[in-house]
């Protein structure tokens, strides 16, 4: 194992990680082996990583969304206008006509009533379109989770050791984003939602979308040489501050490494989850 010299890392507060690791992530063992205690922090954890998803998820939805909230507000100013200029309304009274908290008699009523029940039809079946588009692709759902994290760590590669990274992330609700080009291998994490990039690591496009640009710590477990050498060059110039560990089996390609930007490349295993762990701990360290 070989270091760079000078390698700056990056501490992000309030990110703790090491310490529930004697706890299972269910919540019945961990009750059992960690006690009272360590269960109800576990499960406040979790409550945080579901909390942090859902409003990740609720400014996606609002943003797919924005065309037809818009359309509503014109057709609510369209009706407002109506009411104020044509049935002489009050402002006040026309505004509430026209989102339907007053009902009056008229043509003008009738109208505006049957095109307004078709245009809220229109915007809501919309919506539940773009829903259930999400869910029939659910990498392209995980693939917009996964644009919107920050702060946070980029896997690349769900090797052994990779998936042994993610469960640790995940287990001690750390913000991550897992890149790998096999859909087959991330199949169990795209179910659950979570943001996984599947796509080839090499692409630029690929690494835009997993927030490399906003990410703390990038991990390279690739078994692919070539591969990881092309995603530190990559990484390294979207991101010039980032910390970036290369996993890499061979060691005559370490300065080949350091000089594409990896602040460390570890070359065995046992090393490596070693090291990869004392980074992430690093992230819970004030700065």
């Amino acid at each position: 194992m070989r270091r760079k010299p000078h390698a700056s890392v990056i501490a992000v507060p309030n990110l703790v990680v090491e310490r529930h690791n004697s706890c299972s992530f269910d919540l019945n063992i961990a009750q059992e082996s960690c006690g009272r205690g360590a269960a109800a922090q576990l499960l406040l954890t979790y409550r945080i990583e579901m909390r942090r998803f859902f409003w990740i998820r609720l400014t996606i939805f609002l943003r797919q969304s924005r065309w037809g909230f818009a359309l509503l507000a014109a057709w609510f100013a369209l009706g407002t206008f109506l009411f104020h200029h044509i049935d002489q309304l009050p402002l006040s009274e026309a505004l509430l006509s026209a989102i339907y908290f007053r009902v009056h008699q008229g043509q003008l009523w009738e109208l505006y009533s049957f095109w307004g029940q078709c245009v809220l039809f229109g915007i809501v079946i919309s919506i539940f379109f773009l829903q259930a588009l999400q869910r029939y692709n659910p990498e392209e759902g995980c693939r917009m989770l996964a644009s919107e994290m920050k702060d946070h760590v980029i896997v690349v590669g769900h090797s052994h050791l990779g998936a042994r990274i993610v469960e640790k992330l995940r287990r001690n609700a750390q913000p991550y984003v897992l890149i790998d080009r096999n859909a087959a291998v991330v199949d169990d994490l795209v179910r659950a939602g979570e943001p996984v990039v599947v796509d080839d690591a090499k692409q630029e496009s690929t690494l835009v979308d997993a927030g490399v640009r906003r990410a703390k710590l990038v991990v390279i477990t690739t078994n692919n040489i070539e591969s990881g050498l092309l995603v530190t060059k990559r990484a390294r110039e979207l991101n010039k501050s980032a910390t970036i560990v290369v996993r890499c089996y061979l060691d005559e390609f370490t300065e080949i490494l350091e000089s594409l930007g990896a602040n460390e490349v570890i070359s065995s295993s046992k090393s490596a989850l070693q090291e990869l762990s004392r980074h992430i701990g690093d992230l819970a360290a004030p700065r």
